[in-house]
């Protein structure tokens, strides 16, 4: 865990623009290909990119947390992730790393992030092995994407297909198994999640409170 341990005299906003300043010697420095991004993780989810330099996956400032970020901190798992796969909306392979700042408390304030683009390295190595696949293997995926909705959608449509049934043939403890996998991905922390997973899996939103209070008591009693 990194933690900063007197943030009196080194206040947070000191500490963004030192990383916004490093972010941009990093993308240049390594060009095209590279993207740096400073999230801050302390507030609002949906707005959580405070500084980005370069543009490999699309986003800009204001934009929001990742799936994998989001499934990190809901999960309290703030340990530093380096070299994973991860791919954007228009099909690029990205090797990426990324870590939390943490305060004097021990909570994650500041998520900093190095995504690089493989797509043209791997397009390479097939021209010249036959193969279109990144060597590197990891249990760590992500996705990102410029646009919330997009982002939900996909995370919902990953749940559904889990469960192995369309959502009109789903019955509630189906339902309610998607809305587990869902929140364990953290993406309730977001305020827009519910009223679009209410609508994808056709039912009202109370219903999603209701699930969600259930998977928790289910939770308590497990333990």
């Amino acid at each position: 865990m990194i933690r900063l341990p007197d943030l009196e005299r080194l206040k947070r906003d000191e500490v963004f623009r030192l990383l916004g300043g490093i972010s941009e010697m990093l993308s240049k420095t390594l060009g095209d290909w590279c993207e740096v991004v400073v999230h801050d993780v302390s507030g609002d989810l949906e707005h959580s990119i405070v500084h980005i330099s370069g543009d490999v996956t699309g986003r800009s400032v204001g934009g929001h947390l990742t799936d994998l970020g989001l499934a990190k901190l809901r999960a309290g798992q703030t340990e530093p992730l380096i070299n994973y796969t991860s791919y954007t909306a228009d099909g690029k392979t990205l090797r990426s790393s990324s870590i939390f700042l943490h305060d004097e408390n021990g909570e994650p304030f500041l998520s900093f992030c190095i995504n690089l683009n493989l797509t043209p390295v791997l397009l390479f190595e097939g021209f010249l092995r036959n193969l279109s696949s990144n060597d590197q293997k990891s249990e760590v995926t992500e996705f990102f994407s410029d646009n919330l909705v997009g982002m939900l959608d996909e995370i919902i449509a990953e749940s559904v297909k889990r469960i192995g049934k369309p959502v009109s043939l789903m019955a509630k403890r189906d339902r309610k198994e998607a809305v587990g996998i869902l929140e364990a991905r953290g993406i309730f922390q977001l305020r827009r999640s519910v009223p679009l997973v209410a609508e994808r899996l056709g039912v009202t939103e109370k219903t999603i409170y209701n699930y969600l209070a259930e998977l928790e008591r289910d939770s308590a009693n497990n333990h």
